[in-house]
Order: C-alpha cells, then sequence, then structure tokens
C-alpha cells in the first residue's frame, strides 16, 4: 500500500484523471429512469440478509455478492436513484486509475496518460459507470487481476524471500476468488491470462518457475470455484433472454460490446487497433527493444480482448446462448491500452513515412513530433464520435427505452393532488419486456411516488418469498371497496383486462397519460 500511495504521489496525473473521470460520469446520472436490471438490484439489496440469502438459493446467485455490497451502501446512504449508481461512477475512476497503471507496464508515462483518457471516451466504459449494477466493477477487477498477475511473475522470477514470492500469489487468488463472486463471467480473464502465460512462457519471456508458479495457483483456484459455478448453471434459466448466435452477434461483437448504437465510433476504433497491429508487425523487423515491448503488450492484451468472447460464443453455439455484449464489460481495460497502442502506432508510421520523405520539406517533415500528434488527435477524434453516445445515456429513456421515472412523477402529481380525506388505490399491471414482473417495479424505483397509496392487488410482497418479485391476484370488485380513486399502471400488454375489472367495479376514467412502453390512467366513482 505505502509503495502504491507514492506511486500515485511521483504520477498525480493518474489520481487527477481518475477524478476527473469520475466527474465526467457522475453528471447527469440520475437523469435516466430506473429500468429492469437496476429495480433487480433494488428489491434485492433492500431486503434483509436472511430474505436475500434465501433468494440467492432460486435466483441470482451471480450477482448475491454484488447485491451484498449494495445491501450495505444502502444501509450506509439510503436509496435513490443517484445513490443507486454512485458506486459504479466511483469505481470507473478506480478503473481508470488501474488501466494507467497497467499501460505503464507497456510503455512511456505519456503512453499510460494516453490509455486512461482513451478509456473514458468509450462508450460502453460511461454506460457502465451509470449502471446500479455490477458491470463497472467487472471492469476494475480485470484490471487489478492483470496487475496482480504481473507483480506474481515478477516476484517468482527472482524472489528475495519466500514470502516475497508467495503472496502476491494469493493475492492474485483472492481477488480472482472475489471476482468469480461478483460476476461468473471473470473467471474468462483467468482463462485469457493462462493463454498470455503459455504464450509468454514458449517466446521465452516467461520462464518455467513462472509457469508453474501459474499452475499452482489457477488450479487450486478453479477447484474452489467450482460448487459456486455449478449453483449459478443450476440458475440458468433466467438467462433464457439472451437471443441464439445468429449474424446480430457479429454487430455485438465488433459495435454494441464497446460502442452500443455507435457504429463511427467502432469504425474509427477497429481502425486504429489494425493501425497498431501492423506496427507491431513493423516493430518484431525493427529494434529489439520495441519489438519485445510491442510482444509484451499484444501478449497481455490481445488474449484478454479475444479469448472470453471466442469462449462465450462457442458455448452459445455448443451448449445455451451465454453471450449478451454488456456483459463482457470487464474487457474495457483491455481495449483503451489496444487503442492507445494502435493511436502510438500511427504516429510511429507516420514518422517512419517522413524520414523516407524526399524534397524541400523533408527535414521539417523528421522534426515533427508525429507520436504527440498522432496522440491528441486520435483523443480529439474519439472524444468527438462518442459525444452522442455520452449525450444519449443521460435522457430519461436511456436504458433500455424506461419511462418508469415519467410514470412515477405523475402518480405523485396526481396522488398529491387528491383531497387529504380519499383513500386512492393503485393497480399496477404488466411491464414492457419482462413478464416475470409487473409495474410495481415503477414503485420499488421510485417508492416516495407511492406512499400515500393503498397496493390492493398484492398477495406476496417481496421478501416474503425465496424469488426476485412479488405475486399479485387478479384485479376484482371486493379489493376496490372502500376506494373512491384508482391508479393504473400498466403497459399495454394487459391494460384493457385491468381497465375492465376497475370500470366493473364501478369507476369511470377520468384521465389518462400515455409514455413510452407504459401508461398511467386515474379512475373515479
Amino acid at each position: 500500500m505505502t509503495r502504491l500511495t507514492a506511486l500515485l504521489a511521483r504520477r498525480v496525473e493518474i489520481p487527477l484523471l481518475a477524478v476527473l473521470a469520475i466527474v465526467i460520469v457522475v453528471i447527469g446520472i440520475d437523469t435516466p429512469s430506473i429500468w429492469y436490471d437496476e429495480a433487480a438490484t433494488i428489491v434485492s439489496a433492500t431486503r434483509t440478509w436472511p430474505e436475500l440469502w434465501a433468494m440467492l438459493h432460486t435466483v441470482d446467485a451471480v450477482h448475491g455478492l454484488y447485491y451484498a455490497f449494495m445491501h450495505v451502501w444502502f444501509d450506509l446512504v439510503g436509496y435513490s436513484p443517484f445513490t443507486l449508481r454512485l458506486p459504479s461512477a466511483i469505481i470507473s475512476g478506480g478503473t481508470v486509475a488501474l488501466t494507467m497503471l497497467l499501460a505503464s507496464r507497456f510503455g512511456t508515462r505519456g503512453f499510460a496518460l494516453l490509455a486512461g483518457v482513451v478509456l473514458i471516451t468509450i462508450p460502453r466504459f460511461t454506460w457502465a459507470g451509470t449502471e446500479g449494477r455490477s458491470y463497472a466493477l467487472t471492469a476494475l477487477l480485470a484490471a487489478a487481476m492483470t496487475l496482480l498477475l504481473m507483480r506474481a511473475l515478477d516476484a517468482a522470477r527472482a524472489p528475495s524471500t519466500r514470502w516475497a514470492a508467495v503472496w502476491p500469489w494469493l493475492a492474485y487468488a483472492g481477488v480472482g476468488l472475489f471476482s468469480v463472486g461478483i460476476f461468473v463471467y471473470l473467471s474468462l480473464v483467468v482463462v485469457a491470462h493462462a493463454v498470455t502465460v503459455v504464450v509468454l512462457t514458449m517466446s521465452g519471456t516467461l520462464n518455467r518457475r513462472q509457469l508453474f508458479a501459474f499452475g499452482r495457483t489457477v488450479v487450486p483456484l478453479g477447484i474452489v470455484c467450482i460448487p459456486f459455478v455449478l449453483i449459478v448453471a443450476g440458475q440458468s434459466g433466467q438467462l433464457a433472454w439472451i437471443d441464439p448466435i445468429s449474424q446480430r452477434t457479429l454487430t455485438g461483437i465488433l459495435i454494441t460490446q464497446f460502442a452500443p448504437n455507435n457504429a463511427p465510433f467502432a469504425i474509427f476504433t477497429w481502425i486504429v487497433v489494425l493501425v497498431g497491429i501492423t506496427t507491431f508487425i513493423v516493430a518484431r523487423r525493427s529494434s529489439t527493444t520495441r519489438a519485445r515491448a510491442a510482444r509484451y503488450l499484444v501478449a497481455w492484451v490481445l488474449p484478454w480482448l479475444v479469448v472470453p468472447t471466442v469462449v462465450l460464443v462457442l458455448t452459445s453455439v455448443l451448449i445455451t446462448p451465454l453471450y449478451s455484449p454488456r456483459y463482457l464489460t470487464f474487457l474495457m481495460p483491455a481495449l483503451a491500452v489496444a487503442i492507445a497502442g494502435g493511436i502510438v502506432g500511427l504516429g510511429r508510421l507516420t514518422r517512419l513515412a517522413a524520414r523516407l520523405a524526399r524534397g524541400p520539406f523533408a527535414n521539417r517533415m523528421r522534426s515533427v513530433p508525429w507520436t504527440a500528434l498522432a496522440s491528441v488527435a486520435g483523443v480529439l477524434v474519439l472524444a468527438l464520435l462518442t459525444q452522442p453516445s455520452y449525450e444519449s445515456q443521460r435522457t430519461t429513456g436511456a436504458k433500455q427505452k424506461s419511462s418508469w421515472s415519467q410514470a412515477a412523477w405523475r402518480v405523485g402529481e396526481v396522488a398529491s393532488a387528491l383531497p387529504a380525506d380519499s383513500d386512492p388505490a393503485v393497480v399496477f399491471g404488466s411491464v414492457a419486456w419482462h413478464p416475470t414482473a409487473t409495474a410495481r417495479v415503477v414503485e420499488y424505483s421510485y417508492p416516495w411516488a407511492f406512499e400515500s397509496l393503498d397496493d390492493v392487488a398484492l398477495e406476496k410482497p417481496v421478501g416474503s418469498l425465496p424469488r426476485l418479485w412479488e405475486t399479485s391476484r387478479p384485479v376484482d370488485t371486493p379489493m376496490l371497496e372502500g376506494h373512491d380513486t384508482v391508479i393504473l399502471v400498466s403497459s399495454g400488454r394487459d391494460r384493457e383486462v385491468n381497465e375492465r375489472a376497475i370500470e366493473a367495479a364501478g369507476f369511470t376514467e377520468s384521465d389518462s397519460w400515455s409514455y413510452p412502453n407504459l401508461w398511467v390512467k386515474l379512475y373515479t366513482r
């Protein structure tokens, strides 16, 4: 810890850029409406500990450790859309810092700074920072695991003491175990690390002692994780929404995985990465130092980018669909380093072309700092291309076109305008795209809007059963007796059924409001 503190004190740009990343992500973080996945976090993390433990035996064990973390967080600060997403924003800053430390292993101080700035421009990264889910944390943990493995391999080469050779591997195993508990897909980072270690051993960069040390750590780690993986596999039915592999998967890999709905950003990124690969090929034929550095970077970054995607796609084809672009958010640190390498490579290729120039401007061309210019130009282009994504991530309907915040605001406004002696009821119908839940998710997300309303159809509330959501009864006349006002919140799937039931109880529609995929209707006697 002391060594890390001293490093950050010397490299002041690391904490400064991390804080800047947090500020960039936090801006407008509570503007988007809560959506289904975040509602799952809310109803899970706000249960009692026994209720959460019971639920995890039947569903969402894969997110159990994250729910436990958020449970503690809500106990400290309370729940609101802002506090739900704030941990992800703070974690994003930490990911920037770790990515810069990681990039320092491959290049100069300027290269590390470039990688950190590039990471902030990646749309998937800024998206993860606004999610009340574990995606931002997976990116941080992937970077941390990679740094710890590098440290462990260095220690295994020539350890000063036995403890100095052991503790980095214990740290790597501990963080690896925690990472799998946070999100089981992070086990694929360990698989990518295995590929890296084998490649570096075959190339002579690592020796057999380092290879065996890695094996002695990873094999027990895998054995310890097997029971948890089996539990998660037993709940795989909750992933039934994932589409089978199709032509759309290619779009997911090339675009959605890191730049949702932003093809220009993706195209530019792929061009830059291909330039980086070209630079690597050129570097192999140039100076030994540059060839070694390029080979080292590619050996670490390429498996991290490729192996998890390939494994998930193959598993989806051969066994069951598991591939979802957002589940690979933990690739973003590697992508940032790869993009930074491509930008630097573009500068080096330009400088090489300038050296071959002839004519009156040849000397002037050779004196231009092409690498620095390429870095500035690359960052400016990335910032320009990511702007539409950044702005769209801070609109009300940014998350699955959710309009829950608008509906909740309307309900709160209607409820507050009712007479003080009224006894209004609320009925929740369906919610778009999610047949196992109801529009009651709006209440979980914005509870203050529903405090004065009587939820007449609720049968078993959240937490009373070992399942994610509550159970409800169909609306009928007896349950509406004693109420003079009813507010219906529903999507279009079963709205008419509830409307007929409410009207059959003697109510008449007096007002209605339509939002994307959601309706709010007011009924009075």
